[in-house]
């Protein structure tokens, strides 16, 4: 990231000084960024697994107080989480100030005062000293790396393994200053120092890693320049290169749409436009009025006249480069006003003038044709929407070095894989997930492409064309840990969503077969409040646990079964011998489920009481009469699938069923009339909805929408899982968050309304080359047709 983008983390403790970019500030502040947002990260995922590991402790608790001890816990975490991670910035941005200063600060850890009379504080303070140790001896090559580096780059001799910015005392220091203040048991605290230890420290390693690439990559050895020995720290995961790819390609991993295969080379096929020059200027022959030699020179098509050397036109826009260069460097990133018309404007003008100061009459026709395409193609991705607009206006500043490349590069329009059009394809799929951030969050992928661009208007001339793969793959390796965070977070979100749809498709399949063995019988109430209460709740448990196949949900299903047999009066009057013989299995079943999901054992012993008491009326009742307080059920009157059954007192009354209604339909029937529905989705007949519905309809997991909120804000989000079963599509935010759950009905309503719209995960380079030149094929195509009709 270049000096004039960046600024520090904590307010009060800047590297940055915005009238001293020299270069040690500026590659401080890279570490300093870089390291700082893994430490945050690895804090997140930290907080996480203690809120699980209190909530374990307090379920296993075994008295109160312990339980609640571990509960305030939770809510002491959860409540300062925010301010620990904070305060680790700031002592860590501290170090950092002192570094840029060259200034040594003396007693790094003063946590180790074992003098301490305080319990307490010693065990503290024993812990802390294990953290450091486990540092230590974990990382002792990488920490002596690290501090060799910055003590050759900052040309000083004081820093060691301890005291540079994670070294262990600083590190270890830094974040027991953090959870000082939070009001936590000894207990607690230990847990929290243990915990400390397993998620941040034995991960240590990748931040180590990036802090001694950035400088290593910046040319600083970690031995004066004499040695001949260079210490190169072990590739990282994200370094090292996959079998088979070289080294200009990045991997599909770094794409953050996470679009699936078929979908992409569907997209990247329509889209990936290859077209030799020669077409092109052959294409812009028809349109020679819009072109700058008529429009600036009012030179006719074909009219000879002395022509602007290629040398001063490379002149003009390398000044034209330069003047972008200083006006993003001014502009301040949350306002931009960046205008493309104005830059199309400056260059006509600095052309116009660079003409009749070179005694020159016209370009050449070939820069004719390159200025005039490639300003309509940035003109079609500034009107795109397809990209949000304040990526397109930070990407649109790269008009002059393109049309640098174009002129130079006459490959840039034929070749898919020309380095700078892999950038673009590069920049713009990580782009189209891009939301604004809050002003408490940094946004990192737009510092990053913020930082891609100023690079190219900085340094790019027309014979480095190598700078854009060094920015291919250094965006791709960001990209690369963008995806992976963000797939730990989706990883979650999609486990609780499909653990949600497995409870309700176990929901459902139980209410049919409970439905489907009640539905017309007359039955004791206090039977059917048991069946469609408690015992539901251990149907649902062991279908969970155990599935379909296992004998513990048979068992469960077939006390139903005895159970409803065993109080209908005709049975025990046909069937006496086997009555007598299930009721005292029966009453052993129901008696163990309803104990083993913790049912209050004065309701087990009542309802036992009770259909001890059913029984004994049976057998004075007459097999054609029904029992006293008995009920028929009628699951039929039953509004939403999967409510409790529905009954009724006279078993004549119930109204005719409609066939239309989904509520009254069996589960088989249900999954007919939905596949029916989706066969008509798909009829070719509904041409007003069906493409929308097709699209729909055939969405893969990775395709980007953006929609637009109850709260009226406008939310970019990709498919990121679908049921089938359940007709339920769940969306994330590229960081993996939940956005939207939705299903089709919805969305379509949404599209109808334009609140949703499908977007492509494709270059924008490619998208808008191939929508210009089809639409001046078009134009050319229609004036054929006029002139052959008149």
């Amino acid at each position: 990231m270049s000096p004039s983008d960046q600024s520090s983390f904590t307010k009060g403790f800047s590297v940055h000084n915005a009238h001293n970019r020299d270069r040690d500030g500026s590659l401080l502040v890279n570490i300093q960024s870089r390291v700082l947002a893994s430490l945050s990260d690895l804090l997140t995922e930290f907080f996480h697994q203690m809120d699980d590991a209190f909530f374990d402790r307090a379920e296993q608790a075994a008295t109160n107080n312990e339980q609640n001890m571990y509960f305030e816990a939770m809510r002491e975490l959860r409540m300062h989480a925010r301010d620990v991670d904070n305060e680790l910035r700031k002592e860590l941005a501290f170090q950092f100030d002192l570094l840029s200063k060259k200034q040594r600060q003396e007693d790094v850890h003063r946590d180790d005062d074992l003098s301490l009379v305080d319990k307490d504080r010693v065990e503290v303070d024993v812990a802390l000293s294990n953290i450091r140790n486990k540092i230590r001896t974990s990382y002792p090559d990488l920490q002596l790396q690290f501090s060799r580096l910055l003590n050759h780059y900052l040309g000083i001799d004081w820093l060691n393994e301890d005291n540079h910015p994670l070294g262990a005392d600083t590190l270890v220091t830094a974040f027991s200053h953090a959870i000082e203040k939070l009001d936590l048991p000894l207990k607690v605290r230990l847990m929290v120092l243990k915990y400390f230890e397993r998620q941040v420290v034995e991960n240590l390693r990748q931040p180590l890693l990036d802090a001694a690439k950035i400088l290593l990559d910046a040319g600083v050895k970690s031995e004066p320049a004499n040695t001949s020995t260079t210490s190169t720290p072990p590739a990282g995961p994200e370094q090292q290169a996959a079998p088979g790819a070289s080294a200009a390609e990045p991997q599909p991993a770094a794409s953050q749409g996470g679009d699936s295969p078929d979908l992409h080379s569907a997209l990247a096929a329509h889209y990936e436009t290859t077209v030799p020059f020669e077409q092109v200027q052959a294409l812009m022959t028809h349109f020679y009025k819009g072109s700058l030699n008529n429009r600036l020179f009012a030179v006719k098509q074909g009219q000879a006249a002395p022509e602007l050397h290629r040398e001063d036109l490379f002149s003009v826009l390398s000044r034209l480069q330069s003047a972008e260069r200083d006006s993003l460097q001014d502009e301040d990133p949350a306002n931009s006003h960046y205008d493309h018309q104005d830059v199309r404007l400056l260059l006509e003008h600095q052309l116009a003038h660079t003409v009749r100061q070179r005694g020159a009459r016209k370009l050449k026709q070939a820069d004719d044709d390159v200025i005039n395409l490639v300003s309509m193609v940035f003109e079609f991705i500034l009107d795109d929407h397809n990209i949000p607009p304040e990526v397109s206006l930070l990407l649109g500043r790269l008009q002059i070095p393109v049309i640098k490349i174009a002129l130079a590069d006459k490959q840039f329009f034929s070749d898919a894989h020309h380095p700078a059009r892999r950038l673009l394809k590069l920049l713009s799929q990580a782009a189209i997930g891009w939301e604004k951030e809050s002003v408490l969050q940094r946004d990192l992928l737009m510092e990053e492409i913020r930082n891609v661009v100023t690079r190219i208007l900085n340094e790019f001339e027309v014979d480095n064309l190598s700078l854009f793969a060094d920015l291919e793959k250094s965006f791709s390796r960001f990209l690369q840990e963008e995806t992976r965070r963000a797939k730990t977070v989706e990883k979650r979100v999609l486990q609780t969503a499909q653990g949600q749809a497995k409870t309700e498709q176990a929901r459902n399949t139980i209410n049919q077969l409970i439905n489907d063995r009640m539905q017309g019988k007359t039955l004791p109430s206090v039977v059917i409040d048991m069946i469609d209460g408690p015992w539901r709740v251990l149907m649902l448990q062991r279908l969970m646990r155990h599935g379909r196949d296992s004998d513990e949900w048979k068992h469960c299903l077939k006390t139903v079964d005895d159970l409803i047999w065993s109080i209908q009066p005709a049975n025990a009057g046909s069937d006496r011998e086997r009555w007598v013989k299930i009721i005292p299995t029966l009453l052993r079943e129901i008696c163990g489920g309803l104990e083993s999901i913790k049912h209050p054992g004065l309701e087990v012993d009542k309802f036992l009481a009770a259909l001890w008491e059913i029984h004994g009326q049976i057998l004075q009742t007459p097999p054609d009469q029904q029992l006293p307080n008995s009920r028929t059920v009628d699951h039929t009157l039953t509004e939403p699938a999967g409510s409790p059954v529905a009954v009724h007192h006279t078993p004549g009354n119930s109204p005719a069923s409609d066939p239309a209604s989904g509520a009254e339909l069996s589960a088989i029937e249900r999954q007919k009339k939905r596949a029916a529905e989706r066969k008509a989705l798909l009829d070719p007949k509904q041409h007003a909805q069906s493409d929308l519905r097709r699209q729909l309809l055939t969405m893969k997991a990775g395709q980007w929408i953006e929609v637009h909120t109850l709260e009226g804000k406008v939310r970019r989000c990709k498919l990121a899982w679908r049921d089938t079963n359940t007709d339920i599509y769940i969306f994330v935010s590229r960081r993996g968050n939940k956005v939207l759950e939705t299903n089709l009905d919805s969305m379509i309503r949404m599209a109808n309304a334009d609140e949703l719209r499908l977007l492509e995960n494709v270059s924008m380079w490619d998208r808008a080359l191939s929508n210009v030149l089809g639409g001046l094929k078009r134009n050319v195509s229609r004036e054929a047709e006029t002139s052959s009709t008149d």
